[in-house]
């Protein structure tokens, strides 16, 4: 019978497999870091619909002060509450980055006060804010306690999207309320239960940003406030920006991406004029795992 030799050789398949769970456990704890660094202390209590509508509503403020900056630039274009509502739903998606929760709090549902997401923003050096859709709502419901029009938040579990409904009038106005990317629209249960829901009624279309150019002289303050210009602008070279939705520029990544936007800014989208601190730790990791698409 042949020998055996003292220390066999593992086979390819031994080594395909090894390399495989390295690479799993890598990922693995370059999605955990950035959360256990992270110094915000997540609510564990079950994120149910009914929790967003009452103790996340608790904490709007009307006086919150890195809301009324940007109220005050809202009024600065127009002060009718119908147009008013038009530019909270734009500037609620230029000032709130979108990102899935599983990513920014390392959770698959998750349902952040402003004050948390500013913290998280500071945390990692991002130039927005970032949240899905229900913090997008909470930034919105900021602004329109700001602006004193009457709202609730509203979710809904049949169409996995959180929106607002602004009451002008006595008249109910939906913002934030399209179908976002992905949604359950096929399911058995939304084409049962969708009925449930009314009809969404948008506010009459405004064309604010010919409205800002006209009203404020092309101020640049007022449009990095409300988003609708890039921090870089200057009187003279004012430079557009759209909103971004990273869970579309790097899908799959194990946590959401550092924004290379930043690298150049001296202060953050929002709150505008605040510093822009460098990312820490966590911030060079999603770095490592990939940069942003276009």
């Amino acid at each position: 019978m042949p020998r055996h030799p003292k220390n066999p050789r593992p086979s390819a398949r031994f080594l395909r497999v090894s390399a495989t769970l390295r690479r799993v456990v890598f990922v693995s704890l370059l999605a955990i870091a950035p959360f256990a660094a992270r110094g915000m202390e997540l609510s564990h209590e079950p994120q149910t619909i009914a929790r967003f509508k009452s103790r996340i509503a608790a904490s709007i403020r009307a006086d919150h002060p890195a809301i009324v900056p940007v109220a005050d630039a809202i009024r600065q274009v127009t002060t009718n509450p119908l147009e008013q509502l038009v530019m909270v739903n734009d500037v609620t998606h230029l000032l709130v980055d979108f990102d899935d929760d599983w990513r920014v709090y390392g959770r698959d549902e998750y349902h952040a006060t402003l004050d948390e997401m500013i913290q998280n923003r500071r945390e990692h050096g991002w130039l927005y804010l970032r949240d899905d859709c229900d913090g997008r709502a909470v930034f919105a419901a900021h602004l329109l306690a700001s602006l004193g029009i009457k709202y609730r938040l509203e979710g809904s579990r049949i169409r996995a999207h959180a929106w607002v409904v602004a009451t002008i009038d006595g008249t109910d106005y939906d913002i934030l309320d399209f179908q976002p990317e992905g949604a359950p629209t096929g399911s058995t249960a939304y084409k049962l239960f969708n009925w449930m829901l009314r009809a969404p009624n948008h506010p009459p279309m405004f064309e604010w940003r010919r409205a800002w150019a006209q009203r404020t002289n092309f101020d640049v303050a007022s449009g990095i406030r409300l988003g609708l210009l890039g921090v870089d602008s200057v009187a003279g070279n004012l430079r557009e920006r759209r909103a971004t939705d990273w869970a579309r520029l790097a899908p799959g990544v194990a946590v959401t991406p550092p924004d290379n936007r930043a690298l150049s800014a001296q202060t953050a989208g929002f709150p505008f004029g605040e510093p822009l601190q460098p990312s820490g730790h966590s911030g060079a990791l999603a770095g490592e795992i990939a940069a942003p698409q276009k």
